[in-house]
Parts: structure tokens; C-alpha cells; sequence
């Protein structure tokens, strides 16, 4: 149906509305109140001059409406569509993805403490998200030692099908090396009591959320509890850790004359470079601050930043603040509003602040958002002068008329023969342009051997394969492979090379080609009798070097998936109780055997289609079978 009969047939209800281009790609995803009057002014309003939005509007080609009951329903299925689709024009914060939070598994019998970055609605308590990784791992062993929840996914199945406390007659495991050096306090071998366990993971959450005066009040009158009842060993111990906890918060926490959980939030933009600032206070004290950085596309104004950024924030599970202090009003701040009642379970207010306290909290994060959207912006230009030494020091190594601003690299990833797949990595002026990375599965590289008379693989034949796919779909004219590297490298040696110039002169190509060798990081060149040895600090050396570990990584992390996936469908085959149903739900949900291996029965019997009981007998044929392998 063309787009104008569309637009014309829209309904007035609210809902969600999904702009596609010609390949049913998703390009924009937003809500509205009405429907047909939202999309509509798009095409008709005086925003549709601003240059993204010209843009965007240029490539449509189907327009997608959802409706809803509500407006609220329409911002939570907004916010699940976007994070699902991850559409190109929506304001998407840079490294979005790869943010980590910590989880605690307060769904779990045990709850355990686990970094990951995907956060879902599993009935787990996260936090963050946490730019800096480095600083997260930190936190965790701080965190191990204060609180002693464990890190390790799997607890003794017997503690959680319900064994008796430090029942004689059964036989527990040892302790893991964790419990030794005094970083979790022993769930999986009963060295502590279920409640007690239970009561160390709510301290947790709490401190996490900023609670830690409440957290020490609960502890000591743990201690007294203690050493009334005569316990003084227990009692010591958590004496030493209240004094732990009092140490930690004195050094990080600033007081503030206000008792409220507020979350304070600043926008700073420059050079189509975008920061947002973000203050957590949590009982009066301002536990610190976190900075996220995005791409801003000329005419966004902070309020449609901000407004993105909550909602991408509070949709992952994050604890949701008394207050979320903007500096400017929302459009939709009343929505918000209620939207964040409804998870926190009380009134949220979405408001700004004119003066006092909280006037100056936002002060506090406009300039901390100015000095980080500097630093951010120095630091790049700072990897954009090195990335363009690099490329024209690789121009002059290789006697190339410019610097190469299209790099393609090839690498060929197998076992044994098994499963061979090839990968190709493009870097645009130094940078890796991960939406142009390609996979290939190899069909039939193999060679008969000479002396045995047998197939084996033919790494050469399969980096040939890949090579010739790859041209033959440039001739083709496929959209995937319209355009030329101005620099061709191979993962190998002279072999590699051999087989590359070969191909590119069947299809009559003339593109500058390398292979560079692991073993001694030796640069093969055609016309060159002998190797070229680069300098070990040659920044055209290290460029070269993290393509080429690029492209290895991406072949092999898809020869593993291809090789695992196999191993599970031959696994879950045999797995009493397991039809397709199920076993197409298991590998949808955990993705690798490892994956399902580390699950507990509990979490197998989470997935669809799964019963308690097929989870039980799922869960003793997969840890079998690990015995027998």
C-alpha cells in the first residue's frame, strides 16, 4: 500500500508507530497519543525541516502502527520495541549495549551477584548501568568481602531442592577457593543458614541503593542479637563488618541537607557529541556520579535526549529514585511520572528545580556534564590524529596513492574441518564498522592427501572460497558488497597471499593486497621475494595488528556458535522429555550448551514449555553427560 493511502487510513487510537525503509529494516520507533495525527506531522509540520528528520523521512517506505489502551501501555511497548529493534534515528547512547549492570538474583533460593549486560525482566534486582568496567569489578570484590553473597552461578542442586541445615548423613561438596579467601561465606556447603544468607543479599540490594545507614542499624542489632545469645565469634564478625561498610561510605559519600532519593540528570552537547551527567543521591548523601555519551544529531533538543535517556535507563530494572531531577521540562513528564510510580510502587516526581538544594544539584551536574563532554571530545580527536598516523604510515610501508580508508580483512576459523567458517572485518578510517562485517559458511574446502589417500581441510581452498564470494556478489551488484576495499589483508602468510592475488585477478580487480603472519608479525607483499618486518612501535604495525585480531575473533566466536549449536542439537536429541518444542525454547533461551550447562534447575524450569520435572531430568542427563565428556 503506497504511504500516502496509509497515512490516510491511520487510527486515531494511541499506540506505537515503526517507520521501515525498502528492506523492512526499522529505522524510527516512537509513541503517541494519536496515532494518525502523530505520524502524520512528520510528512506536513515544520519539524519534518530539520536535517536528521529529512533525512529519516527520505528513506521511508512503510509505515507499522501497534495500538494500545493507553498512552502508558504505549511507552512500555515503545521502550521494548526499541531496545529490541535498536532503530538507527532513535537516540541510542554510544556502547549502549555493552554498559554492564550488577544483578542479584533475589529470584533465587541463593542469590547470587553477577555482572552482565543484558538485564531482563526476570524478577532479579539490577543496578547501574555502569560505565566503567574496570571500576564494577572493583566494586564486586569489595562487595564479596562486605557482604560475602556469592559470584559462581551454580549452587549445590541439593541445598536448593531443600536438603536439612548441615544434615550429617549427606555428603557436601568442598569449598571453592572463594570461601577460603574469605570472599563469600559458603551457601553451597552449608557453612551459613538459608536465612542468614537471605538476610546478607537483602543488605546487599539495600546497600546498593544507597541504604547504608539502614543497612548497619539492621547489623548491629545482628551483633547484639549475637553476643546475647553468646555467639561472640559472630558477633566480631559482623562488628568488623559494620566497621567495613562505615569506612567505605565515609570515603564516597558527600551529605546533603535533603532525605530524599533523587537522581539528578545534566545535558551537555558540542560537535554533534552529546553528555549526560547523572547524580545519585540516596538518603541525603551523594554517592556519586556516572556520565554517558551519544551522538547527537543536529536539531535534538535536550528534553528529547533526557526524556530517551529515561526511558532507556528505567525500563532495564534499575531502582527507581523518589525524584528524577531534570533541567528542563518534559513533554511527557506526567507520563513518566506515572510510568515510574508504577515500578517504584509509590509517587515518582519527574520534575526541575528553579533554586535551593536541588537547584544546586543540578549546577553541580551541568558542569560535571560540560568537564566530561571535554574530555570526551579531547580524547577523540586524540585517537583521530593517531588513527590518521597510522594510515598514512601503512601508505607509505606499502606504497599505496592515499591512505586506505577501506581496510577488509579474512580469516578462516575451523576444527579439524569441522564447521569451517571464514569472516570478513571492515575498518573505515581506522575504526571498525561492525554493521559491515560478513560470515560465510564454507561448503567445500577440502583436498584429497597424498599420502593417505584421505579428505582433509584445505585452509587455502577456503580462504579461496571466501574471496570469491565476496567479489562475486560485488558484480552482482549486491547491496551487502557494493563497495571496494582500498586495502585488501589476509590472516596468513604466502600461502594466503597467493590464494587472494589469485582471485582477484580471475575477476579482473586491482586492489592492493597484504598477508600478515602471526608467528613473527611478518608483512607478506606481492613483488616481494622476502617478508617485510615493521617496526614493533610502528602505529601502521599495531593497526594492522588489531584488524587482523578483529577478524580472527569474529570468525572464531561464529565457529564456536556453529560448533555449539551442533553439539546441542545432538545433546537435546537424547534428552529424555525433550521434543522440539522444548528444545527449540532451550536453545532460543540459553544460546550455548555452556550456557545451559551452568543452569540451575530452577532456571531450566523458567523456560517455555519447560515442567519442573522434564527441568529436573533435563538438568541430571546434561551434568551426566559432563561426567562422562
Amino acid at each position: 500500500m503506497p504511504l500516502t493511502e496509509k497515512l490516510a487510513t491511520l487510527p486515531k487510537e494511541p499506540g506505537v508507530y515503526l517507520f521501515k525503509d525498502r528492506r523492512g529494516r526499522v529505522l524510527y520507533i516512537g509513541k503517541a497519543v494519536n496515532l494518525r495525527n502523530r505520524v502524520r506531522s512528520y510528512f506536513h509540520s515544520e519539524d519534518a525541516t530539520r536535517p536528521w528528520l529529512r533525512d529519516m523521512i527520505a528513506k521511508i517506505a512503510d509505515i507499522e502502527v501497534l495500538t494500545t489502551r493507553s498512552e502508558k501501555e504505549a511507552l512500555i511497548l515503545e521502550c521494548n520495541l526499541i531496545k529490541l529493534h535498536r532503530p538507527p534515528f532513535n537516540i541510542r547512547f554510544k556502547d549502549d549495549k555493552a554498559y554492564p549492570f550488577l544483578k542479584v538474583t533475589i529470584n533465587e533460593p541463593f542469590p547470587a551477584l553477577i555482572i552482565t549486560r543484558q538485564p531482563k525482566e526476570d524478577g532479579a534486582r539490577y543496578f547501574g548501568p555502569y560505565p566503567d568496567g574496570r571500576a564494577l569489578n572493583e566494586t564486586v570484590e569489595l562487595l564479596k568481602r562486605l557482604f560475602g553473597v556469592r559470584t559462581l552461578k551454580v549452587v549445590n542442586e541439593r541445598r536448593k531442592s531443600g536438603c536439612p541445615w548441615r544434615d550429617t548423613n549427606k555428603l557436601l561438596p568442598r569449598a571453592c577457593l572463594e570461601y577460603h579467601l574469605h570472599r563469600c561465606s559458603g551457601p553451597c556447603i552449608a557453612a551459613i543458614s538459608p536465612n542468614d544468607y537471605r538476610d546478607a543479599s537483602k543488605r546487599l540490594c539495600e546497600f546498593l541503593e544507597g541504604k547504608a545507614n539502614e543497612v548497619i542499624k539492621q547489623l548491629e542489632q545482628a551483633m547484639w542479637e549475637a553476643a546475647e545469645r553468646e555467639e561472640f565469634e559472630k558477633a566480631a564478625k559482623i562488628r568488623d563488618q559494620i566497621q567495613a561498610i562505615r569506612t567505605v561510605t565515609e570515603r564516597q559519600a558527600v551529605h546533603l541537607p535533603v532525605r530524599e532519593d533523587i537522581d539528578a540528570y545534566a545535558f551537555a552537547s558540542e560537535m554533534g557529541l552529546g553528555c549526560v551527567q547523572m547524580l545519585l543521591v540516596r538518603g541525603g548523601m551523594l554517592l556519586g556520579d556516572q556520565h554517558f555519551v551519544l551522538r547527537v544529531n543536529e536539531g535534538q533538543s535536550p528534553a528529547e535526549v533526557l526524556s530517551a535517556f529515561v526511558k532507556q535507563r528505567y525500563s532495564s530494572g534499575v531502582p527507581v529514585p523518589k525524584i528524577v531531577l531534570l533541567p528542563v521540562e518534559l513533554e511527557d513528564a506526567n507520563l513518566l511520572a506515572e510510568w515510574l510510580s508504577e515500578k517504584r510502587g509509590e509517587t515518582v516526581s519527574v520534575r526541575t528545580a528553579r533554586s535551593g538544594v536541588l537547584r544546586d544539584l543540578l549546577d553541580i551536574a551541568e558542569r560535571n556534564a560540560k568537564q566530561s563532554l571535554k574530555e570526551e571530545l579531547l580524547r577523540e580527536e586524540q585517537e583521530k590524529l593517531s588513527r590518521e598516523f597510522a594510515l598514512k604510515s601503512l601508505q607509505s610501508y606499502l606504497n599505496l596513492p592515499a591512505p586506505p580508508r577501506r581496510i577488509e580483512c579474512y580469516d578462516i576459523s575451523t576444527t579439524m574441518g569441522v564447521e569451517t567458517v571464514g569472516s570478513m572485518v571492515v575498518f573505515v578510517d581506522g575504526k571498525p564498522e561492525k554493521s559491515e562485517y560478513r560470515k560465510f559458511k564454507i561448503k567445500g574446502a577440502w583436498v584429497v592427501d597424498e599420502m593417505t589417500g584421505k579428505p582433509r581441510p584445505d585452509d587455502y581452498a577456503a580462504m579461496g572460497e571466501v574471496l570469491t564470494r565476496r567479489f562475486k556478489h560485488y558484480l552482482e551488484g549486491d547491496p551487502k558488497f557494493a563497495e571496494l576495499p582500498d586495502l585488501l589483508l589476509v590472516d596468513g602468510g604466502k600461502g594466503q597471499l597467493s590464494v587472494a592475488l589469485k582471485v582477484l585477478g580471475e575477476f579482473n580487480l586491482d586492489i592492493p593486497v597484504a598477508a600478515l603472519a602471526k608467528e613473527h608479525e611478518l608483512l607478506y607483499l606481492p613483488n616481494h621475494k622476502a617478508p617485510i618486518a615493521l617496526p614493533f612501535n610502528s602505529p601502521a604495525l599495531h593497526l594492522l595488528q588489531r584488524i587482523r585480531d578483529e577478524s580472527h575473533r569474529f570468525a572464531v566466536k561464529f565457529h564456536r556458535k556453529r560448533r555449539t549449536q551442533k553439539a546441542l542439537r545432538t545433546i537435546l536429541d537424547e534428552a529424555p522429555g525433550i521434543g522440539p518444542s522444548r528444545k527449540k525454547a532451550l536453545l532460543q533461551h540459553f544460546g550455548s550448551l555452556e550456557a545451559m550447562m551452568e543452569a540451575s534447575v530452577d532456571e531450566l524450569a523458567k523456560v517455555p514449555h519447560m515442567t519442573r520435572k522434564a527441568a529436573e531430568a533435563l538438568w541430571k542427563f546434561l551434568h551426566e553427560a559432563k561426567v562422562k565428556s
